[in-house]
């Protein structure tokens, strides 16, 4: 399938270039083993105390007061990834201690082996590659960097979070676009979501929707579907 108008190539990673499973039962439950020992040693870095403070005033399901206590952060910590909120803070802290697991070897990420052929194919035909994920650009590089094929990084040009906005908003689109001097209409963003594809396709971005073994049911939607990227730029 040949990709004549598209420029740029643009990937969530969760449920598209990596397992949800992954994430869910490797990357996740790794963060919450590990926040007690990261508030432990890095208790004089009060502004991770302070931004969670802040943030537990918003979280009204959260009965418990949050203290600077490491015990305290570590709670919260455990609570925010328990309801996956997508909080900036909890993401940074997630992507520290992701970080030292990777390079510690306790960590190696999981990408589905089309992904390789892919990006290799983006790269020979001349088009760019960018990621765009809630979890923080740490942690996006750290995933592609240290994954059973090898360091993948050489192939993206950019990496996006939330900083420019929500995934489910038309506006995060634009403002990637205008941030890569591309028109809307020149870049292909590959989501497992829906809502997302709603708001890029709002935005003039041309969203596929990719559907991988263990992915949530999608709504019905208007959008092309793939179970992998074999056919793209074959």
């Amino acid at each position: 399938m040949e990709e004549q108008n598209t420029e740029l190539y643009l990937f969530d990673i969760e449920g598209t270039t990596t397992p949800i499973e992954f994430v869910h039962k490797v990357l996740f439950p790794y963060s919450v083993q590990n926040f007690k020992p990261f508030f432990s040693e890095t208790s004089a870095e009060t502004g991770f105390a302070e931004e969670l403070l802040l943030a537990s005033k918003n979280e009204t399901e959260y009965t418990e007061k949050v203290s600077n206590s490491p015990e305290s952060l570590t709670e919260f910590c455990k609570f925010l990834v328990s309801k996956d909120r997508k909080l900036g803070i909890l993401k940074e802290i997630q992507g520290r201690i992701w970080k030292k697991g990777y390079e510690s070897g306790e960590l190696k990420s999981t990408i589905f082996s089309d992904v390789p052929l892919f990006l290799e194919r983006i790269r020979k035909s001349g088009k760019r590659a960018a990621v765009y994920s809630s979890g923080s650009i740490e942690a996006q590089v750290l995933i592609y960097k240290y994954c059973e094929a090898g360091d993948l990084t050489v192939y993206f040009e950019n990496y996006f979070d939330t900083a420019v906005g929500g995934k489910k908003e038309a506006s995060s689109y634009t403002k990637i676009a205008e941030k890569l001097s591309l028109s809307p209409s020149s870049i292909v963003f590959f989501t497992d979501i829906k809502e997302e594809a709603d708001a890029a396709s709002e935005a003039g971005v041309r969203p596929i929707i990719v559907s991988r073994p263990g992915n949530h049911p999608q709504a019905e939607h208007k959008y092309q579907v793939i179970q992998d990227f074999s056919k793209i730029l074959s």
